[in-house]
């Protein structure tokens, strides 16, 4: 104890002032936007580089199994070569080019859950392109730098979707009620509109983010006693958000010419 005390005399006008260094540099930091986005910016880059890192360390263990799963896309992927299966999401669209990612970091116990995988700008990765799985819907790059994006995952209260019944093409909007990350809800269904449990729900093409048909899930449960005309659907993401490790990235290649249009 006594060390300790005569370490503290000894050093008190270095720790008083890293002290205060400290607590200056966090302030500007935490008071003013820009340092803050700046200081975010980089400290992201490095916790992301640290993960890139691990997600690699702990693959070169798992390369059996990677291997294996390769072999059974393959395999299926060949055999529905000239049938493509109802829920897969890799549809022939000569609009959309696909660029596979690995997932970084993903989050699915909040409201507004985001994702973070190994491409960005370097790969001519876009704000608003959309995302998949092999098999549905994940959600849309909000943000990007050289190596990295992160993008709204559909398991955020924010995001709506686009969406279609597959049977009767009747459109509705895809959104989450931040309860169960299995279950989203479908919304501005009229009860005028024929709907069963199991029906397909896929998107609706009617946005730049997806083409029409990829699958976004199954209708769980659904409601029609609400006074305001529309059945309150619950709809079961085909998607395993808890398990997620590879995606694809959907990139328009007119892109440009729509937005210079919209412009």
């Amino acid at each position: 104890m006594r060390r300790i005390i005569d370490f503290l005399i000894k050093n008190i006008h270095s720790l008083t002032f890293t002290f205060l260094l400290s607590f200056s540099l966090i302030q500007i930091i935490d008071k003013n936007f820009y340092h803050n986005s700046k200081f975010n910016f980089y400290s992201n880059s490095v916790i992301n580089t640290i993960n890139d890192f691990k997600q690699n360390f702990s693959e070169y263990f798992e390369l059996k199994i990677i291997n294996e799963n390769l072999i059974k896309e393959n395999t299926r992927l060949k055999n529905n070569s000239n049938n493509i299966a109802e829920n897969d999401s890799i549809i022939s669209d000569e609009n959309y080019t696909y660029i596979p990612a690995k997932i970084i970091s993903n989050s699915i116990k909040f409201s507004k859950n985001f994702i973070t995988i190994n491409k960005g700008i370097n790969q001519k990765i876009d704000v608003e392109d959309g995302v998949i799985s092999k098999i549905g819907v994940i959600g849309i790059i909000n943000n990007n730098s050289e190596k990295f994006s992160t993008l709204i995952s559909i398991l955020n209260t924010d995001l709506k979707i686009n969406a279609i019944l597959k049977n009767t093409s009747t459109i509705g909007s895809i959104s989450w009620n931040g309860l169960d990350p299995r279950i989203v809800q479908l919304n501005d269904i009229p009860l005028s509109s024929s709907i069963k449990l199991g029906d397909t729900i896929i998107t609706g093409g009617m946005s730049f983010y997806f083409p029409k048909g990829i699958p976004i899930g199954r209708i769980e449960d659904y409601n029609n006693t609400s006074l305001e005309g529309y059945y309150s659907i619950d709809v079961s993401i085909f998607s395993d958000f808890s398990s997620l490790s590879n995606l694809y990235i959907l990139q328009r290649t007119d892109n440009d010419e729509i937005k210079s249009l919209l412009n």
